[in-house]
């Protein structure tokens, strides 16, 4: 099919309107991309009127769903010429390709953002990669040729191969893809509960990757029209127990997940890019510019209407332990005196208690709530769990260890 820069810029001006719910002439059409009014008239009235653009009033008209469409289905609908024309064996496949990937892509999305279903980080592994699959195969066929999806005994190309073809070795789109194939593989030892916070990282990135990839294929987002709040899967959780993955799935899985964090964060730092992962980090600042953070506070005129959305309670019931008490009571309800002041400062430490608002409060001392205590106890049920503190808190005192004057 061939497509002229006047149809592409057609329809780069009517997503655009659509994506800020703007309205807009015939003129503000012909301006923008150098057809004749009388063109876009022709255009708007005999292809798109009542399926893809409305009007407001005699003269103002608005898109509604264009961004839904391929650039192909855009073109096609506006040709004369290609309305009758028959798609070639190829053109069928890709297109049959191209929507089984976003088959899977929504599947995926979906049993992700379902927290009833236990093995959904599993499900999600199997369902992206496949989605990529099937893109990357339609995009082998659409920039090199049928031929190139199989190999010479006739059985159709590997993710893995498909991903070697399309992305460049350094590449964080195709090591985030190989990882998560790893993941995909390795389903036994690394996808658990424990490590879903670093998993969502990969995902997410994934999924936003896929996204690109795919509007780049065909024009437009593989959601578009739909909530996209499905795209947001990152969460937020504490650093994985490798003493308490032992405990709990044996040596062997914490051995692999203990290596695959290593792998992780190796290559965090070595491409430092969304592309690879995406990382939860808030800011708050006091600015008069609302681009400097991401929470803003406001006061005066312009500020808001504030609303009680919990109702403040007394720290001396909510946060109700001191230190001391704190311990007595983990003691007591573990039925024995292993926890001491300096075991206490271990755990407190190393696991950040102090920016846990539901475990600590430090708003006229020190306090601990309720569930720090029996956070505290469940935990010490765990083999290696205190002395994994134990052993963190006496290297850092090592390294924060002035020397002598």
């Amino acid at each position: 099919m061939q497509v002229t820069e006047r149809e592409i810029k057609l329809l780069d001006f009517l997503r655009k309107r659509e994506v800020k719910q703007d309205t807009f002439t015939l003129k503000e059409a012909s301006n923008a991309t150098g057809y004749k009014p009388n063109t876009i008239s022709k255009y708007f009235t005999e292809d798109l009127k009542g399926k893809y653009l409305f009007k407001k009033n005699r003269s103002i008209w608005f898109s509604k769903e264009i961004n839904t469409l391929s650039n192909k289905d855009f073109f096609a609908l506006i040709s004369q010429s290609t309305n009758s024309k028959e798609k070639t064996g190829d053109e069928k496949f890709f297109d049959a390709l191209v929507e089984r990937s976003l088959d899977s892509f929504t599947l995926a999305l979906e049993v992700y953002n379902r927290p009833s279903l236990k093995n959904r980080v599993e499900a999600f592994s199997i369902m992206i990669i496949n989605a990529w699959e099937l893109l990357l195969k339609a995009q082998i066929i659409h920039e090199k040729s049928y031929k190139d999806i199989f190999y010479e005994n006739g059985r159709s190309i590997t993710i893995s191969d498909a991903v070697k073809l399309m992305f460049d070795s350094k590449c964080a789109i195709k090591k985030n893809l190989e990882l998560i194939i790893s993941l995909r593989d390795q389903a036994t030892h690394l996808l658990i509960k424990e490590l879903q916070p670093n998993l969502s990282e990969l995902f997410q990135a994934n999924v936003l990757n896929y996204q690109n990839q795919y509007k780049s294929l065909l024009g437009n987002s593989p959601l578009s029209g739909q909530s996209v709040g499905m795209l947001s899967l990152i969460i937020d959780g504490p650093t994985p127990e490798i003493a308490i993955i032992r405990d709990s799935y044996g040596k062997e899985t914490a051995h692999n997940v203990e290596e695959f964090l290593k792998e992780v964060n190796s290559l965090k730092a070595e491409f430092k890019s969304t592309e690879f992962a995406i990382t939860i980090d808030y800011q708050l600042t006091l600015s008069k510019s609302k681009n400097n953070s991401d929470i803003n506070l406001t006061s005066g005129d312009e500020g808001l209407d504030a609303k009680i959305i919990t109702v403040p309670k007394s720290v001396k019931k909510t946060h109700k332990f001191f230190r001391d008490s704190a311990r007595d009571a983990i003691n007591q309800m573990h039925g024995s005196d292993v926890v001491t002041n300096y075991n206490f400062n271990a755990v407190v430490v190393k696991h950040k208690v102090a920016l846990k608002a539901e475990f600590y409060d430090n708003t006229d001392r020190k306090r601990y709530s309720q569930k720090f205590v029996e956070w505290f106890n469940e935990n010490l049920k765990h083999k290696h769990w205190l002395q994994s503190a134990i052993n963190d808190y006496k290297s850092q005192l090592r390294i924060n260890k002035k020397p002598a004057s």
